[in-house]
């Protein structure tokens, strides 16, 4: 009985591995950027970015020219880090 249900946990995991996409190691950090574990779905990506975009966006910051820089900054990398993402889940290759 205990075998029967190592067996069966052992399964299901190798079987969530197969369905599990495998990303380059390129794309960890901009995954990361996101808040994401590597891997996750464009659609979440694409949800983590706008909610990010929506905290750090250089409108939101005008007031002061320090901080506009900042977010300016941050923004540039959270786009840029989406942009790659989903350029390799469309196209199936990283741009470069």
């Amino acid at each position: 009985m205990i075998g029967s249900s190592f067996r069966t946990k052992t399964s299901a995991g190798s079987r969530l591995r197969t369905n599990s996409v495998a990303v380059p190691r390129e794309l960890y950090k901009d995954f990361r950027r996101l808040g994401l574990a590597p891997g996750a779905s464009l659609a979440v990506c694409k949800s983590a970015q706008r909610n990010l975009m929506k905290l750090h966006h250089p409108d939101r910051h005008a007031e002061n020219r320090f901080s506009f820089h900042v977010a300016t900054q941050i923004s540039s990398t959270i786009n840029e880090s989406f942009q790659r993402i989903e350029v390799w889940y469309t196209k199936g290759k990283l741009d470069g």
